[in-house]
């Protein structure tokens, strides 16, 4: 008897907790606000040309993605096999704004929404004029509320003698769902055969990265990886400390570390000042994620000449990816209350202010001017609704129910203690 008393009173409570919510909280967004970025080069260019008579900034991109997607909704992806940078967009606007029209167009594919969803370039036949070479390439780009991708790869692309870089491709993949509260991100770039004044060789570099948001959990992470670096034929590593010999010295009889002097010599002979990784992050917290992977840096220089004309300089970075998470918990919304549409219905009576004017006694009269009202109480005039099991109920449903059910329990605890009486007195052999 006392198990079927505990069945019949924490059952129904179990079926009020498990099926029964307000209908405004069931498709409430996790998040209120999200929100992702990425970039993404196989190989990026910054410097500056001036001991040619001439101050050029030099920023330029191999293979280059840049994407954004966040939950307003919008989203916009450039994907570039080549970005030819500042200098080259400049004359491009010069033209064309001479024109009036587009004379020199972008190589590009740009998609945004809103807005043209979705764009793809295509190089034909690649350039070459001797020393530069640029090979073919082809770049896509789509986007959507919740969705944004690029993708660009890019030929070979050599200026001889100074440096030669081989096919690289960038790839971004991002997606937001408010609804279940996540939000994910992925990177990734390769770049092959990199020569840099014949001294310098890469065979490749690797670099993904990736960040993810569920519900208050978040995560970071980013790798990059170099292969088959050599300095003049030398094994070397190349380290967030600049480079450094391995494998077997090429010189019978010497160490790795008078290894690593030589080849440090040999880069500095040619121009090449530094060389290093410039060491990767990924870091998260309750609310955001970052995840970085710095890439390979080269620092080539010329020395200063005298009358104080600047130097040359030029640093590549290769497999740089850099990528960034951000988001806001939702407030759970609660049912609207909205004032009544006839307020004469419960506000008080209009009341008037009297005065006794003066010259003419017991004639009421009304002051001039609008007369203040006290605030006015509305009653709301939303009931509530609630959800069972996928299926909708009124408030006034919900209140019987609730009410069965205490009776359910109630009554049921009274019948056991009935029962528990009458079982007694049998035992005691007196007449119930």
């Amino acid at each position: 008897m006392k198990r079927l008393f505990v069945a019949t009173t924490v059952v129904p409570l179990a079926l009020v907790l498990g099926f029964v919510r307000p209908v405004d909280a069931a498709g409430d967004p996790v998040y209120d606000q999200a929100g992702l970025t990425a970039i993404a080069a196989a190989g990026r260019t910054d410097g500056v040309v001036g001991a040619s008579g001439g101050l050029v900034t030099l920023d330029t991109g191999s293979a280059y993605v840049s994407a954004q997607l966040d939950s307003s909704p919008s989203a916009a992806v450039v994907a570039a096999p080549q970005e030819p940078g500042t200098l080259f967009h400049t004359g491009a606007g010069q033209v064309n704004g001479a024109a009036g029209q587009t004379v020199v167009g972008t190589l590009e594919a740009e998609a945004r929404y809103p807005g043209d969803t979705s764009a793809s370039f295509n190089v034909g036949d690649p350039v070459d004029s001797p020393p530069v070479y640029l090979g073919a390439a082809n770049a896509d780009a789509k986007v959507s509320p919740t969705h944004a991708e690029g993708l660009a790869q890019a030929a070979r692309y050599s200026i001889s003698p100074l440096f030669d870089v081989g096919p690289g491709t960038s790839a971004v993949h991002q997606d937001i769902d408010l609804g279940k509260g996540t939000a994910k991100q992925d990177a990734k770039v390769t770049v092959s055969d990199v020569d840099l004044a014949g001294v310098l060789k890469i065979q490749g570099v690797v670099g993904t990265a990736s960040v993810t948001a569920d519900h208050d959990t978040h995560t970071a992470k980013q790798d990059l990886v170099i292969s088959g670096a050599t300095v003049a034929g030398q094994q070397v590593a190349i380290t967030n400390d600049g480079v450094v010999a391995a494998g077997t010295p090429l010189v019978p009889g010497t160490t790795l570390s008078q290894a690593t002097d030589t080849v440090n010599g040999v880069l500095a002979g040619a121009g090449i000042t530094q060389v290093h990784t410039l060491g990767g992050t990924q870091k998260h917290t309750g609310r955001s994620a970052e995840a970085s992977t710095g890439g390979v840096e080269i620092v080539m220089k010329t020395p200063d000449l005298p009358g104080g004309v600047s130097a040359n300089s030029l640093t590549i970075t290769l497999g740089g990816i850099s990528l960034t998470e951000l988001d806001a918990l939702a407030i759970p919304s609660a049912p609207v209350v909205e004032p009544s549409s006839d307020p004469g219905t419960t506000a008080q009576p209009p009341t008037s202010v009297t005065t006794v004017i003066p010259g003419t006694p017991a004639i009421p009269g009304t002051l001039p001017g609008p007369v203040q009202q006290p605030p006015q109480v509305l009653q709301p005039n939303q009931s509530v609704a609630f959800e069972v099991n996928g299926r909708r109920i009124s408030d006034k449903t919900a209140l019987l129910a609730f009410a069965g059910w205490q009776m359910l329990s109630l009554g049921t605890a009274t019948l056991y203690g009935f029962v528990e009486r009458r079982r007694r007195l049998v035992q005691l052999g007196r007449t119930p």
